[in-house]
Formats: C-alpha cells, structure tokens, sequence
C-alpha cells in the first residue's frame, strides 16, 4: 500500500471522530461507545452506562483498547517542534518554517543562505523562547547549533560539532531552562570520527558547553555515538543512552555534567534509543528486538539503578502479527507532560528502521506511569515512519497532538486527539 492509497483509505473514517474505549479494530467487539466527540457533545445523562469488556493487554503487552481520535491525515512537509503557546516550527532544507493552526498551512520563519551544508535537521524552542536550529553535519563538517536573533535579522554559532548532526528523532530535550543536545552520525573509526558529543545549555539555550564525549570501547561494533538525552526533573539527573553494541552505555550526571556515573560495564545495557523519566521509575525505549519498554522502578527520585539487570527486559513489548518474524523497529522521540498537580503524560513513537527492507511498522504507545503501557496507533506501510510526537500541551483540554513523519519525502502527519485512558 503507498502513502496516498493509506491516506485515500484512512479519508473514509475522518469526521466520526470518537475516541474508542473498549475494542479496537482487531478485537473483534461490536459494541463501541462514544464517549466523546471533537464538537465537545456528551452522551445524555439519562443513558445507561454501557459495560466495557475487559481491555487486552497487560502482563508484559501493551494494553490496546484506546485509539487515536483522528481528525485529520495529511502530506505537508516535516514540522519537529511545538512550543509551550502551541507554535509550530519544522525545517525545509535551509529554511525554519513555522504554523499557528497545527501544521495547517506554514511559513518561512528563516533561511540560512551563508555557507555549505546549511540544510536545517530539527528546531528546538525552550521556554525562553529563544529559537534554535540544528542545522548541517551530513557531511565531512560537524553540524551546527545556531542561535536566530529575537528580530530574526541573523543568527549566531553557539557550538559545533567535532562531527555528526543533531536528529530530529533522538537526542534533545528541554526542561525550563536545561536543554541538553547531543549529535549523531555513523561512525567512521578508520579516521575516529563519531557522533559522541553531548552539550548543555543552563541558560535557555543563549549558551553551550560540551558535558561528555565517551570514548571508543570496542571498534568491532557498528558505532560509537550518542542514541538520546534526558532530564530528569526528580532527581536533576542527566541521562544519557550510548549505543551500539559493544560501545552501549548508560550514563547519568547529578552535578549537570561535571561527573559521570555508568550502568555497568560498556556493552552490558541492551541498545536504547529513549530515555523517560517518570517520578517512581525510568524507561527506556528500545533499539531493536525485543521492540518495546525496559523500566527501573525506584523507590526515591535520587536511587541509581545497580546495573543493567535493575531494568526489567522487557518490561512491555509490542506485539507482532502472527506471520512476522520480527518488526525491527525502534523508539523515537517521545512526547513527555508533567503536569504541576503531579500528574504525567508520556508518548513514545516507535518507527522501523529504515535499514531493514522488510520493516514497515510504526506504533505509538503512551503511559501515565511508566509501567502500564498502551498503544494508540499503529501502520504497517512503509510509506509512513512515524519519528517524533508533538503534544499535547495538556492532559485536559483537547489533547490534540500531531504525530509526523519528519524524515521522508513530503512529510507525513496524524492530526489526533489522545484518548483519556488513564479514567
């Protein structure tokens, strides 16, 4: 199937709009109830509450009777951020676009003309609202975090990178004013290049300092460079997930970069490429088989697992359609609230990986307490690789989120709600 039959075909069940509590489209239940439509409109209250059947799921599955409230499936480019007022920005070889109506309609924000290699790789915009871009490292060159003026008249250089660029998928992330950024490419061991930095900005991203660059372990392993970066808001953590292989690692900082704890030794961890840390555990999404969550329970924000055996593999998989052999998917950029009343909200894209000719799926899971998982969404085109999610800006409200293809061809995005499965 290619993207626009998927798109002629999903078109048919766009405007019903329901939220699904209680089956999905392959468990085979009749009875659905709407709870809620995007008009806002309640079942009366003098209806009788219809019984839900027991939700599938559990014991190590994701749970899979919620679905995505669609509204919308669309080819419109490659948005990679929303900021705290609901802004969008998103790249175009050497432009940063921007949209005020949910990647609707976009516009050119700013073009970097100067130099070789100046094609954007993702935009990140902190609470500060300074706006900065990612921008070249495809090449020979290291890519560059660049700085855009509050007039938009010009940009700064802020860093670059020895080698690699910063992915729109994997590698960044943003708390008040911590952004920790990290870069990514295939190693090139013969000449010892790798995308293995990892910089920090305390500041809301005016300024950045190199954290951590880890050395080669193994050369037998197909890189050495940096999966993802977390900030870990109950204990004021650094995580930082390392792969592949032979070279994987879990690293985590206390004092912002200045020491370094690890795992265990280098090798051990299985390949990771997110990290979330939830208040009563961290998990990670996984780079490979089995496709799913590993999850360290602690007691108190400031524990340190012991080792690699502190993370349960695997906690939650993703279950497989009977006639695969295996998906080869892995975890993209997570979607991650934290609410001021303590409530949390996590969304995980798992896409496949493009390296795998036979790998087609993307899913979606989400949780509000790292330990039960529950998927929302799932394709099985190869057309479609679902790599980051962009909302909700709330667990109340609409929960709308846009959840894109941001690195193939014209882009791919499903404009959805997120049902409430955590009533």
């Amino acid at each position: 199937m290619n993207r626009r039959q998927f798109i002629k075909l999903s078109a048919a069940t766009v405007g019903t709009s329901i939220a699904l509590a209680g089956c999905t489209a392959d468990n085979g239940a009749e009875d659905v109830k709407a709870s809620e439509t995007n008009t806002g409109e309640k079942p009366a209250e003098d209806e009788p509450e219809e019984e839900k059947p027991e939700p599938e799921g559990g014991d190590g599955e994701p749970y899979t009777h919620y679905d995505l409230d669609v509204r919308d499936e669309r080819e419109m480019g490659q948005p990679v951020w929303i900021d705290s007022d609901g802004r969008m920005y998103g790249r175009d070889g050497p432009h940063v676009t921007v949209s005020d109506d949910w990647w609707e309609t976009t516009d050119v924000l700013y073009t970097f003309e100067d130099g070789h290699d100046r094609n954007v790789q993702t935009v990140i915009v902190p609470d500060s609202g300074r706006i900065i871009a990612a921008v070249g490292g495809k090449g020979e060159t290291g890519g560059t975090v660049e700085l855009l003026d509050r007039d938009l008249s010009g940009h700064e250089t802020l860093y670059q990178f020895d080698y690699g660029y910063v992915s729109n998928s994997l590698g960044h992330v943003v708390h008040d004013d911590i952004v920790v950024i990290s870069c990514y490419q295939l190693s090139k061991y013969d000449e010892g290049r790798h995308g293995n930095e990892v910089i920090l900005s305390i500041d809301g991203g005016e300024t950045f300092e190199l954290i951590l660059k880890p050395p080669v372990n193994v050369t037998n392993a197909a890189n050495n460079h940096i999966h993802d970066v977390e900030y870990d808001p109950y204990a004021e953590r650094i995580w930082v997930a390392m792969g592949d292989h032979g070279n994987s690692q879990l690293f985590w900082s206390d004092d912002l970069g200045q020491t370094w704890d690890v795992i265990d030794d280098r090798g051990q961890i299985s390949m990771v490429t997110q990290v979330a840390a939830f208040e009563d555990c961290v998990v990670l999404g996984t780079d490979g088989y089995p496709e799913g969550i590993l999850r360290w329970e602690r007691e108190s924000p400031t524990d340190k697992p012991e080792n690699v055996d502190s993370f349960v593999r695997p906690h939650v998989q993703i279950q497989k359609k009977a006639d695969e052999e295996k998906m080869e998917m892995y975890a993209r950029r997570r979607w991650h609230i934290r609410e001021d009343d303590g409530r949390e909200l996590c969304l995980i894209p798992f896409g496949f990986s493009p390296m795998n000719e036979n790998a087609s799926e993307s899913v979606v899971l989400a949780s509000v307490d790292g330990d039960e998982w529950y998927e929302l969404h799932r394709t099985d085109t190869r057309e479609i690789l679902l790599t980051n999610v962009m909302g909700p800006l709330s667990m109340d409200g609409d929960r709308r989120t846009l959840i894109s293809d941001s690195n193939q061809g014209e882009g791919y995005q499903i404009d959805a709600t997120v049902p409430k499965f955590w009533e």
